[in-house]
């Protein structure tokens, strides 16, 4: 379908759980990708293995501390000077995976699992909205820039000891619902993914068969994020949006 034909995607997250399907899709649909991880070396390894020969011309490695908004903004400026634009950030980056309870935790539990999504979120969000912000559209596009960030259903029902987590992802689907309504009119477009359980490679808190068969798959994942990250979901702006496969129970 070529849903990305030459479009610029920023891709962060992917040297860790999720692996690296989202980069061989988003190649196949005819973007170049640029992965970002705090390991540049882990980035070059996600792009020798998910790409053949050929098509790695399509992908850069580069490393990033999400942490530093400077940092997150070198890597920005090198994607543009690299492909000449940035027409969608894909962000899966940021676990923040701690389970404890309100009454058990502390303010620095809190404050490290904010630390680990919100700044990385923000920082990355806001260095890539402004490029995006500074660059023309691309001709027929109905938009500029897509921000497309990965949170959590937990974010809006939280499991037992998680508040933390599930405040953390909270802040993130409002970030993009902010960006999304400060810029609906500047070509914008940002929208929160909302993520049930994912079965990916290795993936231990699935306690059947049939638990794993009703998750959400690397794969369904990818899809969903290819997709919001091209033109075509134009439409979809300041969204928070469930992605729960087959748990129609959530």
């Amino acid at each position: 379908m070529n849903l990305v034909q030459d479009d610029v995607i920023l891709l962060a997250g992917i040297t860790g759980r999720i692996g690296a399907a989202p980069l061989t899709t988003l190649v196949a649909e005819g973007a170049r990708v640029v992965v970002l991880s705090r390991d540049r070396k882990r980035a070059e390894a996600a792009i020798a293995a998910a790409l053949e020969p050929n098509l790695r011309n399509r992908a850069l490695a580069l490393a990033a501390d999400l942490y530093d908004p400077a940092s997150a903004a070198a890597a920005v400026a090198e994607c543009v000077k690299t492909f000449g634009r940035l027409d969608a950030l894909v962000n899966l980056a940021g676990s923040g995976w701690r389970r404890k309870t309100v009454t058990d935790s502390g303010l620095g539990d809190l404050r490290e699992t904010l630390a680990e999504v919100i700044d990385t979120a923000y920082n990355l969000a806001q260095a890539a909205l402004r490029t995006m912000l500074a660059q023309p559209y691309r001709e027929g596009a109905r938009s500029r820039g897509r921000i497309v960030t990965v949170t959590a259903t937990t974010a809006k029902a939280p499991n037992p000891g998680m508040s933390a987590f599930a405040t953390a992802k909270a802040g993130v689907n409002a970030l993009m619902l902010s960006i999304a309504r400060e810029h609906k009119a500047d070509g914008i477009v940002a929208n929160a993914l909302l993520v049930g359980g994912i079965a990916f490679p290795g993936a231990d808190h699935f306690r059947s068969e049939t638990a794993r068969a009703t998750a959400v798959s690397v794969q369904e994942l990818t899809n969903t994020l290819t997709f919001l990250a091209s033109d075509r979901s134009s439409g979809i702006n300041g969204a928070l949006l469930d992605l729960t496969a087959r748990l129609t129970d959530r």
